[in-house]
């Protein structure tokens, strides 16, 4: 489970300190407690998750009898992309002191305006879910009260439909630079892009191997060298062409990826014969009794050769 946001309040009902003779103490015209849960657009595949909390504090002063009045606001709008890629909106405001709990009205309406501006009434406000649940992805949240409410991630991390560019966090045009997404893509679900023989181009994961194993003759490995994989250090800026703040994403794919590679043996081989073997990008070959999955792959119709590269399975 993965925490995707926190939001703290405890300095929200914090009274002043030192407090110079006045009784302080929380008013009724504020809410009880914070309001917080999500809202789901299908249409749009995101899930938003909203934190809203108004604090009225009382100030008593026994001579001469005086008392004021403060209202404090606190609201967060996490609308997230590509699963965990959030889009934050953000509001703190508190009022001066007051003399009448009325006159706060105004600044009450200001931060309902907040929501409004960003589509989500006040009605909507008060029917909030504590989870949300879209495309099989499951979010939930949580509350340690008069501290913080937070929002939480459980399921498949990888989204089936990407929201590359800046477009749906502006809701204007967007020239996306479409390589960039390629190669973010790539990164993302671990795959590769390559043409078979017949010059279709497949998209593939990486560990999405053939199901058969293709022996190889001892008399037909020309060379053979065995190593140690090299750690991969992957690009993860390139993830930045999604949508949402991808921070917590990148390094997610990041470890990932070290780990990937990290455990991998390789080998570098050269194999007589084209026509003898039908080799292709995936394809389990067997040499020396070991079974490896082909990387890497160069035909040389010259030599009539495989040159190739592979993992050790």
């Amino acid at each position: 489970m993965l925490t995707l946001a926190q939001v703290d309040y405890d300095d929200l009902i914090a009274f002043p300190n030192p407090a110079g003779g006045w009784t302080y103490s929380l008013h009724g015209n504020g809410w009880p407690g914070p309001r917080y849960g999500y809202r789901v657009d299908t249409a749009s595949n995101t899930v938003t998750f909203i934190f809203a909390h108004i604090v009225i504090i009382q100030a008593v002063y026994p001579s001469p009898a005086t008392t004021r009045y403060q209202a404090r606001f606190r609201g967060r709008m996490y609308r997230f992309y590509n699963s965990i890629c959030p889009v934050i909106q953000e509001y703190d405001e508190k009022t001066d002191w007051v003399d009448s709990v009325t006159s706060l009205e105004n600044a009450s309406n200001e931060f309902i305006g907040f929501y409004i501006s960003n589509g989500i009434s006040e009605s909507n406000l008060y029917s909030l879910t504590s989870t949300g649940v879209i495309e099989g992805r499951s979010y939930g949240s949580g509350h340690i009260v008069n501290y913080q409410a937070y929002a939480t991630f459980n399921g498949n991390l990888y989204p089936t439909r990407l929201q590359p560019g800046t477009a749906y966090e502006t809701r204007k045009d967007d020239q996306t630079d479409n390589l960039k997404v390629l190669k973010a893509m790539l990164m993302l679900y671990n795959a590769t892009i390559f043409t078979d023989t017949d010059g279709r181009i497949v998209l593939k994961n990486k560990v999405a191997y053939s199901t058969n194993t293709i022996d190889i003759d001892d008399k037909d490995v020309v060379s053979f060298i065995i190593k140690r994989g090299n750690q991969e250090k992957p690009q993860i800026e390139e993830i930045d062409i999604f949508a949402g703040d991808t921070t917590q994403l990148q390094g997610i794919i990041k470890n990932r990826l070290i780990d990937f590679y990290d455990s991998k043996w390789s080998i570098e081989a050269v194999i007589d014969q084209l026509s003898k073997y039908d080799l292709s990008l995936q394809s389990k070959i067997r040499i020396y009794n070991q079974v490896y999955a082909i990387t890497e792959l160069e035909r040389n119709y010259v030599d009539d050769e495989y040159k190739l590269k592979a993992w050790l399975l």
